[in-house]
């Protein structure tokens, strides 16, 4: 079985996100937000990521989602991994470890020094599968403020700069 890891293109949407989706469902987040309209704008029209896919026989079995990062703690430039997915079918056949080698060498080629990510408490297939690339773990707690939050603290700005 042969694995071919490319730069996404945007020929690559349709089949990419339903992928997003099963990601979404694997996680226990909500579908639909990231799906063809986001990629394609966030993607190729004004590219916010990078996209890194993986095809076995054609089909698209896996993918990786980075972006530009900077790192105070490290002084240093790096990226952020924002997803990484394998099917179920393409798993034990070194398709992410192919993914996360590629964003690295990537991010290298750009000056960058780190790839940092997140993942669930409770995904320890993950944790298991990112120590066995050399990854250490911090435990941190990730706050994030979206849609409603969002909105009311820039209105809460917007308000205190008007006195």
């Amino acid at each position: 079985m042969t694995i071919v890891v490319r730069q996404g293109t945007a020929d690559d949407i349709a089949r990419l996100a339903p992928l997003s989706d099963a990601l979404r469902g694997q996680q226990g987040d909500p579908p639909g937000h990231f799906g063809p309209d986001a990629i394609r704008r966030d993607g190729f029209a004004d590219p916010q990521f990078e996209i890194i896919v993986a095809e076995r026989e054609g089909a698209l079995v896996g993918y990786a989602i980075f972006h530009d990062a900077y790192e105070t703690g490290y002084g240093a430039r790096g990226v952020y991994l924002c997803d990484l997915y394998v099917d179920p079918a393409g798993r034990r056949h070194h398709v992410g470890r192919a993914l996360m080698a590629r964003v690295a060498r990537d991010a290298k080629a750009r000056g960058r020094s780190y790839v940092w990510w997140m993942t669930k408490a409770w995904n320890t297939s993950a944790h298991a599968f990112y120590r066995s690339l050399g990854a250490s773990e911090e435990p941190v707690i990730a706050h994030a403020l979206a849609f409603d939050a969002f909105d009311a603290l820039c209105a809460e700005a917007e308000e205190s700069g008007k006195r």
